[in-house]
């Protein structure tokens, strides 16, 4: 067979092709129109399940990288304290609270004062604040963890221009009384205690 009769065998065989491949498309969709009848209906629980797996999927690769950073940054290693593992959450601030509420705040008073008939030396005393349910006030003064007296307080918007959140003071009041502010995180107060003025300090 000479080259022109291949040549033409070969256009020949390459236009048959595309007919029989556009009959064999048109074959497969014939039914196209009917593509959907045995589609089951997705319900809204069944929806809302799919995101959520997917959802899932993501917190863990996020919390795998999270893991991969910390890795990266600390090294793997270990802490030598506990709770300060790199991986450990930080603890609630109100750990620290309720050691600061523990330890009270250091008060020095330089009076003789009066609370329910008692007089109580010149000195220092921790101020305990507390608050009841029926939002009354009492201010505690302890000393060596000894409960030496109480007095009422009023609660006031007033920070008294103080530079931390936590803070007791004394403040002069008139002859006969002195007047201690107190301030926390949950509430600032006032209260007042009668002294004796022969024993205030003189200049």
């Amino acid at each position: 067979m000479n080259k022109y009769g291949i040549a033409l065998l070969t256009i020949l065989i390459l236009s048959l092709n595309p007919v029989f491949a556009e009959d064999d498309f048109f074959d497969n969709y014939t039914g196209i129109d009917r593509a959907w009848d045995n589609q089951k209906p997705i319900t809204n629980d069944e929806f809302e399940k799919a995101i959520d797996t997917l959802t899932a999927k993501q917190k863990q690769k996020d919390e795998k990288a999270r893991k991969k950073k910390i890795k990266k940054i600390s090294g793997g290693g270990t802490s030598l304290h506990k709770n300060l593992e790199p991986t450990s959450e930080l603890q609630e601030q109100d750990i620290l609270k309720k050691k600061k509420e523990y330890e009270g705040q250091l008060l020095n008073i330089p009076v003789n004062v009066v609370i329910d008939g008692n007089v109580l030396d010149k000195g220092f005393y921790n101020v305990y604040g507390e608050k009841d349910k029926e939002n009354n006030i009492t201010l505690s003064l302890y000393q060596a963890h000894k409960l030496i007296g109480k007095f009422k307080a009023y609660e006031t918007k007033n920070d008294y221009e103080a530079d931390e959140l936590d803070f007791v003071k004394i403040l002069p009041y008139d002859d006969n009384y002195i007047k201690v502010i107190y301030g926390s995180l949950d509430f600032n107060a006032y209260g007042y205690l009668r002294y004796l003025p022969e024993t205030f300090p003189q200049p």
